[in-house]
């Protein structure tokens, strides 16, 4: 979880501090109470998984359709085969309108730190050439923040139709929000035509060629060594190929098969913690924009 709930502060707030990084976070309980969740069932906004701090639980969210069926299943570290929680969602108090959504305690979802949905409807086998519901197969919430590849994954065997006896790409279950804070960098304002510098974050230093230290080649850190080149060539504005996470099995370069559009891709990070990977990119942008 990213918040461990540490007690009571002065006045109205209360204090927790960030699972990740150790960093105190502050709320008001007012501000608690306003985004607080008050049905046991769960909440169908927002997408993807919700870390409530002053209730010790998870909101999950994930829409779909046409399923027929949707569970939820939750996996420990280095044991991403066989679930440690399973949640079966009710239709009828775990879901509003084609959103199936459930609300988990953190006590119930015991040391789990990744999720994914196993979800049943009509399939190739019933006739049904559009859809292809398999409930064998664990999905990856198109709304997670960070995806985790187990080192068993194995992507030719991802395709075959049936029972997994591998691990496919999961969720984080743990979101930090507070190890990195921005800072109050004015919106830019542009006066004249824009120069844009079109880059692929991986090949724009990934050569020794770059002048970039060998540890920040092809990553974020990369291309913010490279600002002052950017600079002294007159650009005003960087367009970048996808940074969206893609599959790293599937042999793509360039990134335009992503599989998360809301997590960076990992290998553009120097670290490989999960935390590090989303702070390594937001540094990036609010360089750029400094």
């Amino acid at each position: 979880m990213p918040f461990i709930l540490g007690g009571l502060a002065s006045g109205f707030a209360q204090e927790y501090s960030c699972r990740h990084c150790k960093t105190p976070l502050r709320k008001s309980s007012k501000e608690e109470r306003n985004r607080a969740w008050v049905e046991a069932d769960g909440q169908p906004l927002p997408l993807g998984v919700s870390w409530l701090p002053t209730e010790q639980a998870y909101n999950f969210s994930i829409f779909s359709q046409h399923a027929s069926r949707v569970e939820l299943v939750l996996f420990r570290d280095n044991a991403c085969v066989e679930p440690v929680v399973v949640f079966q969602f009710d239709p009828l108090r775990n879901k509003t309108g084609p959103i199936w959504h459930c609300h988990l305690t953190v006590a119930s979802v015991e040391d789990a730190r990744f999720y994914g949905y196993r979800i049943d409807g009509p399939n190739i086998d019933a006739h049904d050439g559009f859809h292809a519901f398999d409930s064998k197969r664990t999905l990856l919430d198109p709304y997670a923040r960070t995806v985790y590849f187990p080192p068993e994954n194995n992507l030719s065997l991802s395709t075959t139709h049936g029972l997994n006896s591998f691990a496919e790409p999961l969720a984080l279950l743990d979101e930090c929000q507070c190890c990195f804070e921005w800072s109050s960098v004015d919106h830019i304002r542009h006066e004249a035509d824009l120069i844009i510098y079109e880059m692929h974050v991986r090949g724009f230093t990934q050569s020794d060629n770059s002048g970039v230290s060998p540890q920040h080649r092809g990553t974020f850190q990369g291309v913010i060594d490279k600002i002052p080149y950017l600079s002294e060539l007159g650009v005003t504005a960087v367009e970048l190929m996808p940074v969206f996470q893609f599959d790293p099995m599937e042999g793509n370069y360039w990134g335009y098969m992503p599989l998360n559009f809301f997590s960076p891709h990992h290998a553009y990070s120097m670290s490989p913690d999960h935390c590090a990977q989303r702070s390594e990119f937001r540094r990036m942008v609010q360089a750029l924009h400094a």
